[in-house]
This record gives C-alpha cells, sequence and structure tokens, in this order.
C-alpha cells in the first residue's frame, strides 16, 4: 500500500516541476507522459487503461512492433511537442513510453531526476548505467530500483536513449514490478 501511495504522489508531483526545469519541451513532455502515466499508474494498469480510454489505441499489428511478442496494448499520446506512444504489457506487468524523437541528454537528466531520489520510505539504488557506441550513434541504458526492508515487489525504471537517427524510437522508458 505505502508503494501505491509513493507511486501516485510522485507520478502527480511531477508534472509541474519538470515543465518548468526542462529547456528541452520535448523531454519535458516525455518524462511528464511517463510520469503521470507510468509511475502514477504502476500498480494500478486497468485504471491507466481506463484513464486511456478516449486515447487512440494502435491496431493489433502496429502495436506488436513494440509488444515484441508479448500481450498487451498501445495507445498515441498526444502531444504537441513529439511523438509518443505507450504501451501495456500484461505479460510483463509493464509500462513502457516510446518516443519518436527525444535529445538524449536531456531526456537522461531528467529521468534521473525523477527516479534517483524515491519517496520515503523507499530508498533507489542505480542497476545500470550503460553506454555503448554504434555505427550511427551511441545508445544508453539508466535504470534504477526502488526497495525497503518490508515489501517484495520493488518497482524498476529504466530508460534507453539514443543518438541514431535510425532508430524507431529514439527514448523509451519503462517501469515495472519486479520481485
Amino acid at each position: 500500500m505505502r508503494l501505491r501511495k509513493a507511486a501516485v504522489t510522485l507520478g502527480g508531483s511531477l508534472l509541474p516541476t519538470l515543465a518548468v526545469a526542462s529547456p528541452d519541451l520535448q523531454a519535458s513532455a516525455f518524462m511528464d507522459i511517463y510520469a503521470s502515466h507510468c509511475i502514477k499508474y504502476l500498480h494500478d494498469f486497468d485504471g491507466l487503461r481506463r484513464h486511456l480510454g478516449a486515447a487512440p489505441r494502435l491496431s493489433p499489428d502496429k502495436a506488436a512492433v513494440f509488444l515484441k511478442g508479448s500481450q498487451g496494448n498501445a495507445w498515441m499520446v498526444p502531444s504537441p511537442h513529439g511523438q509518443f506512444i505507450l504501451v501495456i504489457n500484461q505479460d510483463k506487468q509493464l509500462c513502457a513510453l516510446y518516443a519518436k524523437t527525444v535529445p538524449a541528454t536531456t531526456a537522461q537528466e531528467l529521468f534521473e531526476k525523477v527516479v534517483s531520489t524515491a519517496p520515503a520510505p523507499f530508498r533507489s539504488k542505480q542497476m545500470r548505467n550503460t553506454s555503448s557506441p554504434g555505427t550511427d550513434g551511441v545508445t544508453l541504458t539508466v535504470a534504477y530500483e526502488w526497495s525497503t526492508d518490508s515489501s517484495p515487489r520493488k518497482p524498476l525504471f529504466s530508460l534507453t536513449v539514443t543518438t541514431s537517427p535510425k532508430s524507431v524510437a529514439q527514448g523509451v522508458a519503462i517501469a515495472a514490478l519486479g520481485h
């Protein structure tokens, strides 16, 4: 129960902060949507589905690109600042937000601001921070886990960004519950 309250509080409280803090509207919109959808509804994917009711849902064949063989749904999330696809993966119990284009450095800075400090009583621990150069850009992945001594379920948050102009999505932010 504490985890749900913390996620709702965190997800609901980030929107004004990020909108003002980021000079880059595209990265700010990406993290605003991630916080207000994936983080806020981490324990209530049915509530998130209801919340997304009016958003345009992708057809099953288009959603399959983002679901990668798993069951779930994908929606286009309207924004004047970019093209965003939100995915609820039923098999893996996760929410993912894809950005067609997003500035990697700014997206990483905002992501770290959101998840590197967990709300009480949770502790935040960085689980991954890798960077790999490719032929057409750099790919960076950073991940954090929140935990308490009393909860076996640990929220996991990850961000993968690339500078590759050829990528289907330059940014993917994921929120999931781990064991």
